[in-house]
């Protein structure tokens, strides 16, 4: 990294600091400990916040990020002080201002990282990594019934650490759904795709180095759903067959394994599951109508809306396979 100096050597002494606290947070990760890996993220990041009142280096993250430089893209009207902040974050990750891997994004919350792909490879380098990622041909295609047109992409990512082999994949009903236009770059909708199996492939890796990433509108639902709970379950055709439903149980099967190996949290994975038995244990719409109303009334942060969402669908399409007299 090369050094920014002052006449005082501030912020080259700055930098130093950053070097070191970086170094050791992944000697903490390659030790395999995450408490021992969240005790050095906290240790971190109050010295970097302590260190951001110095109107030296403060001074020369906002001309880092001055957007007539065009050095580190800026998004959503970020403040002063989320430029500062998040920054001094992206350095503190490894990250380089001026070689496109993060960009600050602003919001009501506070500013946030927002880390790109290149971003994400380098913090895989911190640990000797070199994760695979192939990613298939774009599709845009219909939204469910709403009118509206999304790009689907699949694709999958894989890397060894630690002796263990990790993975991640998007198809099938697990696609990602990314919102744009017929007219969109493919290639650019190609790298979003490959962004964000990077970004799963590295959650399920190491949270060293890892921030509350901010992100685009990137992910859809593929399945709209439909707010008046009667008419959700209610409105499903009564079906007497199976056909087309086998390779469906064996999503259903994939989707509950995704889960379990995303999901960390024991206590949110035990919460998600009970959920997920009773769907799949329900014989007859009027338990299926309760169930959604029940999940689509829980808080999405304890859950996660991602699995909030992924309850709801799959208990909607339980009730597509509910004849009238029971479980089909």
């Amino acid at each position: 990294m090369g050094t920014i100096t002052t006449t005082t050597n501030t912020v080259s002494d700055w930098l130093t600091r950053i070097d070191a606290s970086r170094n050791e947070l992944i000697d903490a990760a390659k030790n395999g400990s995450r408490i021992n890996a969240a005790f050095a993220m906290a240790e971190a990041r109050v010295q970097l916040i302590e260190s951001l009142t110095d109107e030296n280096i403060k001074a020369r993250l906002l001309r880092m990020t001055d957007p007539r430089i065009n050095m580190v893209e800026l998004a959503n009207n970020p403040t002063e002080e989320d430029r500062i902040r998040v920054c001094a974050i992206a350095i503190l990750s490894g990250f380089c201002p001026g070689d496109d891997q993060f960009a600050v994004f602003g919001g009501k919350g506070g500013g946030k990282l927002y880390t790109k792909e290149a971003g994400f490879r380098t913090l895989f380098a911190h640990l000797g990594i070199v994760p695979e990622v192939s990613v298939g041909h774009p599709e845009f295609v219909p939204l469910g019934k709403s009118g509206k047109k999304i790009w689907r992409v699949e694709g999958k990512a894989s890397c060894s650490y630690g002796g263990k082999e990790y993975a991640v994949e998007f198809s099938g009903a697990m696609a990602l759904g990314l919102p744009g236009y017929e007219s969109d770059n493919v290639a650019g909708i190609t790298a979003k795709g490959r962004r964000q199996l990077l970004k799963a492939l590295w959650t399920k890796v190491s949270p060293i180095l890892n921030d509350d990433h901010a992100d685009e509108v990137e992910i859809i639902s593929q399945t709209l759903l439909i707010e008046d709970t009667a008419k959700a379950i209610e409105s499903l055709p009564v079906v007497n067959e199976l056909q087309g439903r086998d390779l469906d149980a064996k999503v259903w099967e994939q989707a509950k394994l995704g889960i379990q190996r995303r999901v960390k949290d024991e206590s949110q994975l035990g919460s998600i599951m009970a959920y997920w038995d009773e769907i799949g244990n329900a014989t007859n719409k009027d338990q299926l109508r309760l169930l959604y109303d029940d999940i689509n009334r829980t808080q999405v942060k304890p859950l996660g809306k991602n699995n909030v969402d992924e309850l709801l669908r799959w208990c909607k399409w339980c009730a597509e396979g509910i004849t009238e007299g029971g479980a089909a």
